[in-house]
């Protein structure tokens, strides 16, 4: 019986062992199962020196559910060993009868895989292959915390490319948690830095990343520092991309939320320093001097009265949708304002 951890999934498929010939790889990232298909697919065209990829969806089955069997135990017609690839394109198919008799008997001369979407462990298809001797069940899930880690640092060895702790720590960020999307980002970034060999945080910025993600978190901080031209530009751009106002009043209050809960350690007697660089959720490389200034700046007091006004603003919001725009963008300036006054009497 061989069910494959999610984190031993990459290492498992360096090198599957030699008494394998079945596979299923299943999960609920698209990207990484797919990426894995297709690099088991070239294995075992390299192992089995065969020349082409026979592939069949599930709903062919319903017509010739014997074809599976027949296509792993006939002889190849471009020589070597037949390479069956099959994908279940539907969860209401019932593949297990076509794929039983080749988990019964598995085969020594061929090779089959199987790419399947998310499947609960009581899953017929799923016990099927964890259950035989000869087939290996590998998931894959998004890419998060010290997965998402090692596959930048792998991919920017494999790449000869070293990766400057900020720069690294803001692709961890920006990143996403799509396997094939992060590989196809850190290719273009790989491409972009060319000779230099070298990622620096410039690079990141320039290449990778939610834009209007880093322009919401640059109108939020600029508003808690005070910022009000910043904060301006900052609502123009976002204005002219069609962000949602209702979604940047959120998330302001969201991270007015956070602060709350870091002045509760400042106050307490942590630093400033010391409570952003521990903060869980954990605050990313370029937001830390901004989010450092914001709570050095705002008292316990006074950031319940900006989360209030922020508060009524996405509550008015609702009230008055045409006006959502002008509403989230009063309620920032006025906490702008604020902390204008607020660096004056410091």
């Amino acid at each position: 019986m061989v069910a494959i951890k999610a984190h031993e999934a990459d290492r498992f498929l360096a090198s599957p062992p030699d008494a394998l010939r079945l596979f299923l790889i299943y999960g609920s990232d698209r990207g990484a199962v797919t990426e894995r298909v297709r690099h088991l697919e070239d294995f075992a065209l390299r192992h089995g020196h065969g020349e082409a990829v026979t592939r069949i969806g599930s709903e062919e089955l319903s017509a010739r559910p014997g074809r599976i069997v027949d296509e792993v135990r006939s002889a190849s017609l471009f020589g070597g060993e037949p390479v069956v690839s099959m994908r279940v394109t539907d969860g209401r198919h019932n593949v297990i009868g076509a794929l039983q008799p080749v988990l019964e008997e598995p085969p020594d001369a061929a090779w089959l895989v199987v790419e399947a979407g998310d499947l609960a462990a009581s899953s017929a298809l799923r016990k099927a292959f964890e259950r035989s001797k000869r087939a290996a069940a590998i998931p894959a899930y998004p890419l998060e915390g010290r997965g998402l880690a090692a596959f930048l640092h792998a991919a920017a060895e494999e790449a000869g490319i070293t990766i400057a702790p900020a720069a690294a720590e803001l692709l961890l960020e920006s990143l996403g948690s799509d396997r094939l999307a992060a590989r196809g980002e850190l290719e273009k970034l790989f491409l972009y830095v060319g000779e230099a060999a070298a990622v620096a945080i410039e690079d990141v910025e320039a290449i990778v990343g939610d834009t209007t993600g880093a322009q919401t978190d640059r109108a939020i901080d600029a508003a808690l520092l005070g910022e009000s031209e910043t904060l301006e530009t900052e609502l123009e751009r976002l204005r002219s991309e069609g962000s949602s106002p209702v979604a940047l009043g959120t998330l302001a209050l969201r991270h007015l939320m956070n602060l709350q809960s870091l002045r509760v350690t400042v106050d307490s007697g942590t630093s400033p320093a010391d409570a952003v660089r521990f903060a869980k959720p954990p605050v990313f490389f370029r937001r830390r001097t901004s989010v450092q200034a914001a709570l050095s700046r705002w008292d316990a007091e006074t950031l319940a009265g900006a989360r209030r006004r922020i508060d009524r603003a996405v509550a008015e919001t609702r009230l008055h949708p045409a006006l959502e725009s002008a509403i989230i963008s009063e309620a920032l300036h006025a906490i702008a304002q604020k902390a204008q006054r607020l660096k004056r009497s410091a």
